[in-house]
């Protein structure tokens, strides 16, 4: 299985600022293409509804999102990447990461398709507590 680090998310309770902020610091550009706009969508059919907005350097994503602290409670999950935010890895095989993560004695948090159509996404915290999303995407 192969992994490629693929975006960070922050969480903020100040979206329009951070935003801004890195934007203008860093010259960040908008990502608005078909599948991250279907996320940046007001939606009441997830459990996740904050707000997002999607920026690049032109090689990674940062997914700048409005704190939920209640997401893992609504999805029934002991792991929430809403929280605080997280930073992912993209592979080629799901299944076979959530096998390594058996064998390992990790818990982690199934989220299946939840977010963006597609991508199959599991969260885990690493030793220190920081969240980590693991996703495939094209998974239907």
């Amino acid at each position: 299985m192969n992994f490629k680090f693929h975006h960070m998310n922050i969480c903020t309770d100040n979206l329009p600022r951070l935003t801004k902020f890195y934007k203008t610091l860093f010259n960040l550009g908008a990502i608005n293409d078909e599948a991250h706009t279907v996320i940046s969508r007001e939606r009441e059919d997830r459990a996740y509804t904050g707000k997002v907005d999607f920026l690049t350097d032109g090689d990674i994503e940062f997914h700048w999102s409005e704190r939920d602290l209640e997401t893992g409670f609504k999805m029934k999950k002991f792991v929430n990447p809403m929280g605080h935010g997280h930073f992912c890895f993209r592979t080629d095989d799901i299944q076979g990461f959530m096998r390594k993560c058996d064998e390992m004695g990790l818990r982690y948090s199934d989220y299946g398709c939840w977010a963006i159509p597609g991508w199959h996404q599991v969260f885990l915290y690493d030793p220190d507590g920081h969240c980590i999303e693991v996703h495939q995407p094209n998974v239907f």
